[in-house]
């Protein structure tokens, strides 16, 4: 009896259930599937671009500022154009690398549980250390 009572409880509350879920409509799926592609698309453009590093930046500006500086012979309108753009993105990329020097996340170093320190004291620690034995001794 008691399992009787059991399934027809899960039966109730599964006829609820599937009362509950509205169904989609065409237009929503279609929103929904043309905004995933769009999504999709914008992460395969941006994906090659985002492991590029700062650094790797400023070599490109240091090249293109140098093919600027031979081609001036061969172009002179289309180095100084070159010239100008290595320079612009030499100095932003310079100015990006001291902004984000410390913005990345700290994570906790742990081991077996427990949360561990790798840096030792500071050294203005040790000095006031030192200076305090020192002083204790006299």
């Amino acid at each position: 009896m008691p399992d009787d009572r059991i399934q027809r409880e899960i039966e109730d509350i599964l006829n609820k259930l599937d009362d509950f879920v509205p169904d989609e409509t065409v237009a929503s799926r279609m929103r929904r599937r043309s905004s995933d592609a769009a999504i999709s698309f914008g992460r395969a453009l941006i994906a090659p671009l985002a492991r590029i590093s700062l650094g790797q930046v400023m070599l490109m500006a240091l090249a293109l500022i140098v093919i600027a500086f031979f081609g001036r012979r061969v172009q002179p309108i289309f180095a100084n154009w070159v010239l100008i753009a290595g320079v612009l993105l030499f100095l932003t990329s310079f100015g990006l690398s001291f902004l984000t020097r410390g913005s990345a996340p700290q994570t906790e170093k742990r081991w077996r549980g427990r949360s561990i320190e790798l840096r030792g004291p500071t050294f203005s620690v040790r000095l006031r250390a030192w200076w305090q034995r020192r002083r204790s001794r006299r």
